[in-house]
């Protein structure tokens, strides 16, 4: 039972951070999480614990637990690292996807409403869905797992090009780009298609912090 209350509490938790709820810095309580969960305090600690090991959650000792914060060289080593691997998960994916994997991916479209943050979120969701069975696809699971922690670490930065501007058709795009590259098994056009979606999305984020949008971003040390 402890352990199933943990991933409950990990897992509402989680959401909860990818979604902004709480701002960067923010200081977490503890006692209020375990009310808000309705769990005792042990569930709650177990779960921040395995969140601070996914660099969402800092722990400081004897002062209490805090959201992690991003500087802007994170911002660069992120995109960096997604160019690396999501690159590789795309050519090595057109080798290998089935051709169920590729009708669902065909089958996914999302949008949202320009100021709607459940929607953002939704459609986060869908995006960060469609890129880690990609990752999948490549039946290589240690690869997929890094994908999906390093697109769980760019959610908020992905919020920022969402309220930058309306790019739902714009993703859509790059995603109906890779599924024909897929399809046509052409590994190099794949890689080609992940590194052009991932290098707009780097270029939209920078854009939003220059023009000053509220994002959970501090200053680079």
């Amino acid at each position: 039972m402890s352990e199933l209350l943990r991933e409950q509490v990990y897992q509402e938790l989680k959401a909860d951070i990818l979604a902004g709820l709480y701002g960067v810095g923010e200081r977490l309580s503890v006692d209020e999480l375990a009310k808000k969960h309705k769990v005792s305090k042990t569930p709650v600690k177990e779960a921040l614990t395995a969140l601070q090991k996914e660099e969402l959650v800092e722990i400081i000792p004897r002062v209490g637990y805090f959201i992690s914060q991003l500087t802007v060289k994170d911002i660069r080593d992120i995109f960096e690292l997604r160019l690396i691997v999501e690159a590789a998960s795309a050519e090595m994916a057109a080798r290998s996807i089935l051709d169920e994997e590729l009708r669902y991916l065909e089958n996914m479209h999302g949008s949202y409403v320009s100021g709607d943050i459940d929607g953002y979120w939704q459609y986060l969701q869908a995006n960060r869905e469609f890129h880690c069975r990609v990752a999948l696809a490549t039946r290589n699971k240690w690869l997929a797992e890094v994908v999906g922690r390093l697109l769980d670490q760019m959610q908020r930065l992905l919020f920022l090009r969402l309220d930058l501007r309306n790019s739902a058709d714009e993703m859509v795009e790059e995603h109906r780009q890779l599924v024909a590259a897929l399809r046509k098994r052409d590994a190099a056009l794949a890689r080609k298609v992940m590194v052009d979606a991932i290098e707009n999305a780097r270029q939209a984020v920078l854009e939003a912090i220059i023009r000053g949008a509220t994002c959970p971003i501090q200053p680079s040390t």
